[in-house]
């Protein structure tokens, strides 16, 4: 990636922080390349001389999962505003970003949506919302998180049974607007979102499977082809899934559910990363699950949403550095190598957690999911670190090409002695790139590197390798 071939896009003003321009080259491979530049990044991470060694091993002949474009999507709300669906600078970053797979879903989406006076889906707000977003055409999830607020309501906020119907009915009017008149057809659906902890408090939860199950069977009714899962949980909680595959089996397309690494802002960098294998062992345990209660057919799994602070008035803000952009590097390395089929971040745009912000400048945590879809999907392959903060994802891409990614998840510098299996490669086709507190930059004689076998990685830092072989 050379300097001369960066593009300022239009609009987008001046450079604040974390302002990111694009660059764009069609490379050696012939893929379309995004990456961030010049991220004035904070400097509140002071420079240290201490360092440490680790080794990578990477066996490129042994695969160990399938890595696809749907384990780096992401969550978009502004769909559900029309003024905001309407940003082209924001629409443009998304084409420009490519990502694979996006969630809509928003708290609120079931009464901004929808007209009070008439208590119905208002069909031509949803038109122009649709009409207004992703002319890239990515996959999308549709969520309707919960019932409008004309629906009667019992309790400790507690859909009333006498609504279960009408609820059911609102869910399928839905599917039949957006797949049948508009014929958009949407593949994926959420019928519920985060509700399980209201009805197991109240001793209720066989009242929200009951939920469940009568608004997928009323939206499959619309449309046959469309596939239903949920149920969208706030934590990763194994009973709970149980409960739902045992009472809603039959209506289960996918499993989702929600993960975020803290509600505590205080906790410490070294802990936080500490904990994004967590992410690998928690979808095992779900495959596990569902394979033992839905035996007969393979569910697909479903990370709906995660990010480092579940609170969002919590004052976190390292989602928004570097440092976020490798505490999702390592999770996305776990996620891939666990073989999750579907994930989606939170999110892609606001003040708090989005990978734009509310001015649409990119922030670093873009490059990761830029990275990911064009360079890290295809088959993952085995690695091995001796240090827990160092860590690599390799993936066999088509014929040909491979892919390698470094992360530094230390405050420390790192000198990574390198070993891959085998280790032939065309001199002539190695590309690199860092990702750190110093922002994006290539790294030069990036053979010469590979081929000493040497690497020195920055604090909380990204190396990108790309091989011709």
């Amino acid at each position: 990636m050379k300097r001369r071939d960066l593009i300022k896009l239009s609009g987008l003003g001046a450079t604040l922080a974390f302002l990111a321009h694009q660059i764009y080259k069609s490379d050696s491979w012939g893929n379309q390349n995004l990456a961030v530049k010049n991220l004035n990044l904070p400097t509140s991470l002071a420079s240290t001389q201490k360092s440490f060694d680790a080794q990578i091993q990477v066996d490129w002949n042994t695969a160990v999962a399938e890595s696809t474009p749907f384990v780096f999507g992401s969550n978009d709300y502004e769909i559900t505003i029309l003024e905001n669906a309407q940003d082209p600078v924001f629409q443009k970053l998304l084409v420009d970003l490519n990502i694979p797979l996006i969630r809509i879903h928003h708290s609120q989406l079931s009464d901004r949506w929808t007209d009070l006076a008439s208590k119905s889906w208002d069909e031509a707000t949803i038109k122009a919302c649709y009409d207004a977003s992703y002319s890239y055409n990515p996959t999308l999830v549709q969520n309707i998180p919960r019932w409008p607020e004309w629906m009667t309501t019992e309790g400790e906020d507690l859909l009333s049974p006498s609504e279960y119907d009408n609820y059911a009915t609102f869910c399928a009017e839905l599917v039949n607007i957006l797949n049948q008149k508009q014929q958009r057809q949407i593949m994926y659906w959420e019928p519920i979102n985060e509700l399980e902890k209201r009805y197991e408090k109240a001793g209720k939860l066989d009242d929200l499977w009951q939920i469940y199950n009568q608004a997928a069977e009323a939206m499959k009714a619309q449309d046959p082809n469309i596939k239903v899962g949920g149920p969208a949980i706030t934590w990763d909680n194994e009973q709970v899934l149980a409960q739902f595959l045992q009472n809603c089996g039959d209506n289960v397309d996918f499993i989702s559910w929600h993960r975020y690494a803290t509600g505590n802002p205080e906790i410490s960098t070294d802990e936080l990363m500490s904990r994004t294998y967590n992410y690998n062992q928690q979808v095992r345990k779900f495959r596990s699950v569902a394979s033992r209660y839905i035996p007969e057919r393979k569910i697909p799994l479903f990370l709906s949403e995660y990010n480092i602070n579940y609170s969002w008035k919590s004052g976190e803000k390292r989602q928004n550095t570097q440092i976020g952009a490798v505490w999702f590097a390592s999770v996305l390395k776990h996620l891939a190598e666990s073989g999750i089929d579907m994930a989606t971040s939170w999110h892609l745009k606001d003040g708090i957690y989005g990978m734009i912000d509310p001015r649409n400048n990119l922030r670093p945590a873009s490059t990761v999911f830029a990275w990911g879809n064009r360079y890290l999907t295809g088959t993952v392959v085995d690695t091995d670190s001796d240090h827990d903060r160092v860590e690599s994802l390799a993936v066999n891409q088509e014929p040909g090409k491979r892919s390698l990614l470094l992360i530094n998840k230390s405050a420390e510098t790192v000198q990574v002695n390198l070993q891959m299996t085998p280790s032939t490669f065309s001199s002539q086709k190695v590309e690199a790139v860092s990702l750190s507190e110093n922002g994006l930059s290539d790294i030069a004689d990036a053979v010469a590197i590979v081929n000493s076998q040497s690497l020195t990685m920055s604090p909380y830092s990204l190396m990108l390798f790309k091989f011709a072989v």
